[in-house]
C-alpha cells in the first residue's frame, strides 16, 4: 500500500510533459510574423502562440487566464506580461521566454551592425568610423508581472502547499465524525459545522493573518468551507452507506486518485492521461483551482470549481439522508459512547 501511495503521487509528475499552455502574442506585425515563424517550430507541442490585436487583449486574456502570459514585440520597447500568480512553473517559463526573446534581439542588433560595417568598409570608409554605428540604446525587454502574488507570500509557496493540509485536516475530520457522531441530522450537521466553522477558522488565517489568499474574504470561507463539508461529508456518507468499506473507498479515492491528480505546483495540463482535467473535477484540485482564481484571477471563470464542490458535498450529505446506518456504522458509532 505505501509503495502505491508513494507511485500514485510520483508517476503524474515524473510522467508530466509540458503542454496546453497558451501565449499571446501582438506588436509589429513583421516581428510577430518573425518570432512566430522562427519560434513557432520550437515551442509546438508545450505552447500555443495566439495572435491578438494589441497588448490590451493580451492582458485581457491573462486576467481571464485564458494565456498564462503575452508578448508585445515593437522595436523600440518589447514587454514580456506575465502573471507569476499563475503558479511557479509558468512564470518560469515566461522568464526563459523573455531571455531568450532579449537575447534575438541582441543577436539581430549585432547581426545588422557588422553587416553595416562590412558594407561601408568594402565601400572605402575608415573602419574606425563604423563604430559611430552603433546604436546608442539597444532594445531591452520589459518584464510587466500583470498579476503577483501577495506580499504576504510572495513567492507563491503557500498558495502551493496549502491544499494538502487542507484536504488531509478534511479527511481526519471526516473519519471521526464518522465514527464518533450517530444519527443522520446529526452526521449532517457535523459535517456543516465543519465547514462553516473550520472554513471560517481557515479563512482568518489564510486571508486575515497570513495573505495568502488576498480575494474577498467572504468568497474565500465560502470555497474553504465547500471544500472541508464536501471532503468530510464524502466520508461520513460512504460510512454511512458501507461502514468501514466506506471509509476505505474515501480514503482511497482521496489519497490516490484527487490529491496526486490535483496539480498543485504545476498546471493541471502536464499531467499524463488527462489525469490533470479529471482531477480539476475533484475537491482537491477543484479547491486549489478556486482559491486561485478568487484570490488572483477574480475574471476569470470558476463555474465549474463551484459545481464540483457543490457536487461532491450534495453527494456525501444525500448519501447520509438516504442511507441508514450499516449495522457495522451503528456499532461503530454506539461503541463511542456518543449519539
Amino acid at each position: 500500500m505505501l509503495s502505491l501511495l508513494v507511485l500514485s503521487f510520483v508517476w503524474p509528475g515524473a510522467r508530466s510533459e509540458a503542454a496546453g499552455l497558451s501565449i499571446a502574442v501582438t506588436g509589429n506585425a513583421q516581428m510577430v510574423d518573425e518570432f512566430v515563424a522562427g519560434a513557432g517550430q520550437g515551442l509546438a507541442g508545450v505552447v500555443d502562440l495566439v495572435r491578438v490585436d494589441g497588448r490590451e487583449d493580451a492582458r485581457e486574456g491573462i486576467l481571464t487566464r485564458e494565456f498564462i502570459g503575452g508578448l508585445v514585440l515593437v522595436p523600440e520597447a518589447p514587454e514580456v506580461l506575465t502573471a507569476s500568480a499563475n503558479g511557479q512553473v509558468p512564470a518560469a517559463f515566461m522568464g526563459e521566454l523573455s531571455s531568450g526573446i532579449q537575447t534575438m534581439l541582441d543577436s539581430q542588433v549585432y547581426t545588422g551592425v557588422v553587416a553595416g560595417a562590412q558594407e561601408a568598409i568594402e565601400q572605402g570608409a575608415d573602419p574606425a568610423s563604423t563604430l559611430g554605428q552603433m546604436p546608442g540604446v539597444l532594445p531591452e525587454v520589459t518584464v510587466t508581472d500583470v498579476v503577483p502574488y501577495s506580499d504576504g507570500d510572495p513567492n507563491g509557496v503557500g498558495a502551493t502547499v496549502a491544499g494538502i493540509p487542507l484536504t488531509v485536516g478534511a479527511l481526519l475530520a471526516g473519519n471521526v465524525i464518522a465514527f464518533v457522531v450517530a444519527g443522520r441530522w446529526q452526521r449532517i450537521s457535523a459535517v456543516l459545522g465543519l465547514g462553516v466553522g473550520g472554513g471560517l477558522l481557515l479563512t482568518f488565517v489564510l486571508v486575515s493573518w497570513l495573505d495568502v489568499y488576498p480575494g474577498p474574504f467572504g468568497l474565500v470561507w465560502l470555497a474553504l468551507g465547500l471544500s472541508l463539508s464536501a471532503t468530510s461529508g464524502l466520508f461520513v456518507g460512504l460510512h454511512s452507506a458501507l461502514g468501514r468499506a466506506g471509509l476505505a473507498l474515501a480514503a482511497a479515492t482521496t489519497l490516490f486518485a484527487a490529491m496526486p491528480w490535483a496539480a498543485f505546483a504545476i498546471p493541471y495540463a502536464f499531467l499524463p492521461a488527462n489525469l490533470g482535467a479529471i482531477g480539476q473535477w475533484m475537491i482537491p484540485g477543484a479547491t486549489g483551482t478556486l482559491t486561485r482564481v478568487i484570490g488572483y484571477f477574480p475574471q476569470a471563470s470558476a463555474t465549474a470549481s463551484w459545481w464540483a464542490l457543490a457536487g461532491w458535498a450534495a453527494i456525501g450529505i444525500a448519501l447520509v439522508l438516504v442511507t441508514r446506518n450499516t449495522p457495522q456504522a451503528a456499532r461503530e458509532a454506539r461503541s463511542s459512547g456518543i449519539r
